[in-house]
């Protein structure tokens, strides 16, 4: 009776431990590698082991080969992450040498030169919406990766599922080859509050979109930065509970080069915005169109001094100046 009781005691402490590993572990009970030759040396009963093995009778993944494909996995992340910011600005250049050259009447809009430039963006556009899809199919395996997922739906969060339709929305936004105008009216505000209307191609209201973007820029730097890749750093973060996000980073840089940061920033910020004020403004009144004029409404607006001497007309040029005017404040 006592060795029935010691036992099934012993038989009921290994069950205790097998709960305590979990049911559905990963990883085989009682087994230990031997070289590296793929060799097992069991000390279970068959039953146990086999069931860890699967059908072709290989061991499912261990410790050694996650981290592994995780380090792959985050290399390629970055691989993809630079190809589709290349994509997205390479997309922006191109519509804006396109408007240019049409603006100072090169060619129409019916013309091979532009359907040729716009097929270019097109393309482009394309590529980077693979970008972006492939992007975050790497990050849906990561996640599976780091919490030993073998379901890649349960990545598949709203709260993702959000992010991925949002980014793939602004980065399919393009003007499309083709000539189509919509007519424009607005009241010129320097002129007595005179009605003005012209036709305007659909390409303003489809170019200007096209700066979102920039967003990946801020991606890019989050995956290169030494504070993101260095194994000690984000050591130290995750027992501090740190997120190394977009955000910590760009902290960071303010902490330590704040002089560069903000030059960098507002040298864009000026250069974008009289561009897109450009663009909004130049069929209705032709003091827009020298982008000079343009670049002083911004400048006086980012300075908040608002001489007056020169103001926006169309509800999209006062967005842009609103918009510049927040960004600063």
């Amino acid at each position: 009776m006592k060795g029935t009781g010691s036992s099934g005691g012993g038989l009921g402490g290994e069950e205790a431990g097998i709960a305590l590993v979990g049911v559905h572990s990963d990883y085989p009970r009682y087994t230990e590698e031997r070289g590296l030759g793929g060799g097992h040396l069991c000390k279970g009963n068959s039953l146990g082991s086999s069931s860890n093995l699967n059908l072709s009778g290989k061991q499912k993944p261990n410790v050694g080969y996650r981290l592994g494909r995780r380090k792959a996995l985050f290399e390629k992340r970055k691989r993809i992450s630079d190809y589709a910011l290349v994509m997205g600005m390479f997309g922006i250049v191109i519509m804006v040498i396109e408007n240019e050259l049409w603006g100072a009447g090169v060619y129409t809009k019916t013309s091979l030169y532009s359907i040729g430039l716009k097929t270019l963006i097109s393309v482009s556009t394309v590529i980077l919406l693979g970008l972006i899809v492939a992007y975050h199919a790497l990050e849906v395996q990561l996640f599976m990766i780091d919490n030993c997922a073998d379901d890649w739906r349960i990545a598949m969060t709203w709260q993702r599922i959000s992010q991925i339709s949002m980014e793939l929305g602004i980065c399919a936004i393009h003007p499309v080859p083709g000539q189509h105008f919509f007519l424009w009216q607005t009241k010129l505000a320097n002129k007595g509050g005179e009605l003005c209307s012209r036709w305007v191609p659909y390409d303003v209201t489809l170019s200007l979109p096209m700066f979102l973007r920039l967003y990946l820029i801020c991606r890019v730097m989050l995956l290169h930065s030494k504070l993101f890749t260095d194994a000690s750093s984000r050591s130290i973060g995750a027992l501090n509970r740190i997120n190394f996000n977009t955000r910590f980073v760009l902290k960071t840089l303010m902490t330590i080069c704040p002089g560069t940061v903000l030059l960098v920033f507002m040298v864009s910020l000026w250069i974008i915005a009289s561009w897109t004020m450009r663009q909004c403004e130049r069929f209705h009144d032709d003091d827009h169109a020298n982008f000079v004029n343009s670049m002083w409404l911004i400048a006086i607006t980012l300075l908040s001094i608002g001489y007056g001497d020169i103001v926006p007309n169309t509800y999209c040029g006062r967005g842009v100046t609103l918009f510049v005017g927040i960004m600063v404040s």
